[in-house]
């Protein structure tokens, strides 16, 4: 089972020197982007190539959410036509980087401020920025709870500098209703793991280390509304849309059928034989060995963990 966690810790942000902020702020939309370097070559530089490509592959996203249960896709990770005008709003949030609304504690719905979404790039570079590298170390994004600031390390830039986007040989075939191999390497990629964190930055879900589902099969099987909360069903979803994934399993299905007549069960449209011959195909598979046994995707922090010289706030953004 591949390892996911979300991040945990009291972080109250970062504030540095005013003219080392100033040095290390740029922009791509909306997106602010910090300790990113500056120039051809930075990770500043390599974001803003990236970002308008997620945003054009969002565009396919929310185009298939339109289509509400019709999708296969949709109605594996989100289950009601009720649920697509939320879903919605996410993606859209999402491609518009639209201000995150930080609530009061204890009040989830009585927000404190809003600022633009910030993606900051730990740079041994940068002073107060190297000593969350720890942090990182087994890990390739993180979000930072009650706030707009996602941590990019790294394994982001090295590990997946040749993965930006989803591709279909990532896509998980289906055995007797379960993904197979049953993990989540079609998000392993910058795309799926910056939706990943915006989600749990719109969907104001932050502490979900312990609750997190993290698997395909675990996520397609979340009742509807449990799966509005999962960061991961909005990573999974949009990953499998971009790789045009052409199998999803059914949630929850219950059948008296032999186990060796399961698979026939699992989806509607396909001939008897074709479930036969991909059953056949799946005896002898392997996951994929390029792929780390537990590719790593964000880090927890424990209190005590953020050095004290990294202040109280960053201020937000205007």
């Amino acid at each position: 089972m591949y390892f996911h966690l979300c991040l945990l810790m009291s972080f109250a942000g970062l504030l540095f020197q005013p003219a080392i902020a100033q040095e290390n702020l740029a922009y791509s939309g909306n997106y602010r982007l910090r300790y990113c370097g500056k120039g051809p070559g930075s990770k500043a530089a390599q974001l803003q190539a990236l970002l308008p490509k997620f945003w054009k592959q969002l565009q396919l996203v929310l185009t298939d959410v339109k289509r509400g249960t019709a999708s296969e896709a949709y109605r594996a990770y989100f289950k009601s036509q009720d649920n697509a005008t939320y879903v919605q709003s996410i993606f859209q949030a999402m491609a518009d980087g639209a201000l995150v609304h930080i609530p009061v504690d204890g009040a989830p719905t009585t927000f404190s401020s809003s600022s633009y979404p910030s993606l900051l790039c730990v740079d041994p570079s940068v002073p107060n920025v190297d000593q969350l590298l720890p942090a990182c170390k087994h890990a390739a994004a993180a979000i930072v709870p009650k706030r707009e600031i996602v941590i990019l390390c790294d394994h982001y830039w090295i590990q997946m500098k040749d993965r930006p986007l989803p591709v279909r040989s990532d896509c998980p075939k289906v055995k007797h209703n379960k993904f197979v191999p049953d993990d989540y390497r079609v998000m392993y990629n910058q795309f799926g793991t910056f939706v990943h964190e915006l989600a749990h930055a719109y969907i104001r879900v932050w502490d979900a280390a312990n609750t997190e589902t993290y698997n395909p099969t675990d996520a397609v099987n979340l009742s509807a509304e449990d799966s509005l909360l999962n960061a991961n069903n909005y990573a999974l979803y949009a990953s499998s849309v971009i790789a045009k994934c052409p199998r999803y399993v059914s949630p929850a299905i219950i059948s008296d059928e032999p186990e060796d007549r399961g698979l026939l069960e699992i989806l509607e449209g396909n001939s008897t034989e074709d479930y036969r011959l991909e059953a056949a195909e799946l005896i002898d598979s392997e996951p994929d060995p390029s792929m780390p046994i537990n590719p790593p995707l964000t880090a927890v922090l424990e209190d005590g963990e953020i050095p004290a010289s990294i202040g109280d706030s960053l201020p937000p953004a205007e």
